[in-house]
């Protein structure tokens, strides 16, 4: 399956209802979020999201860790030890505080993605405001340099020819999809508002998996329509 959820979703919910929405939506991936619900360092949480998911039959695809790469590289241990646990494939890191250039932090995302390829895992760059991979040419500069992967995800504060070019220019990085639909302003909308440009941007990403992340109203209830939204997506790309 190619259709999951990125956890951070649904913040207020427990693990467990995390896990039952995925099942009831045949969602079959999750990437769990390390500010609520698998906290870098606590093990039994990563342990318990993988118990669960291996029982619903669902991938726990990938930790989303808040490790900054401007932050002291040995910080990143225990980001790594947790997404090993939770049996990610890929563990997320953010590309700095700017959209600036930052050697330094570029030099910490390589030691990253060194770290974790020795535990057979890979590190993946969000393309987020505010951050070096705001910017496609400068992501994809980091991750020439660095060995990373990236993560496409439309940027609401510019016009969906840019986003595109943007994922034109960085497709042959990808890690995955965030799946969103939002207007200037960070206002949430049905998936459906936007399936005419998902349609055209699953067409340029191809085979990598698409994580819903974020609904309407942050209501569980919308996800129901976001997923079958995101199968006929995906289906018709």
């Amino acid at each position: 399956m190619k259709a999951g959820l990125v956890s951070v979703t649904f913040r207020k919910l427990t693990q467990e209802r995390i896990v039952e929405l995925c099942a009831e939506n045949s969602l079959g991936y999750i990437e769990w979020g390390g500010d609520i619900h698998v906290p870098a360092g606590n093990f039994e949480a990563a342990g318990s999201a993988r118990k669960l998911c291996e029982e619903a039959g669902i991938v726990p695809l990938g930790y989303g860790s808040y490790y900054n790469s401007c932050d002291d590289s040995g910080k990143f241990d225990v980001q790594l030890s947790t997404a090993e646990i939770l049996g990610a494939e890929y563990i997320r890191i953010w590309a700095g505080r700017s959209r600036e250039y930052n050697s330094n932090a570029a030099e910490n995302i390589k030691r990253c993605v060194n770290a974790a390829e020795a535990k057979g895992l890979k590190v993946t760059l969000e393309c987020h405001r505010g951050t070096m991979t705001e910017d496609a040419e400068l992501a994809l500069r980091l991750s020439d340099e660095t060995g990373c992967l990236l993560h496409f995800q439309p940027n609401p504060d510019i016009t969906f020819e840019e986003n595109l070019k943007a994922l034109k220019l960085t497709k042959h990085r990808l890690s995955a999809c965030h799946v969103f639909a939002w207007e200037r302003g960070n206002i949430k909308l049905p998936l459906k508002a936007q399936e005419a440009q998902w349609r055209e941007y699953a067409k340029v990403a191809g085979d990598v998996p698409y994580l819903l992340e974020f609904v309407k109203d942050d209501n569980p209830v919308m996800l129901k329509e976001d997923a079958e939204t995101l199968r006929t997506i995906i289906g018709k790309s």
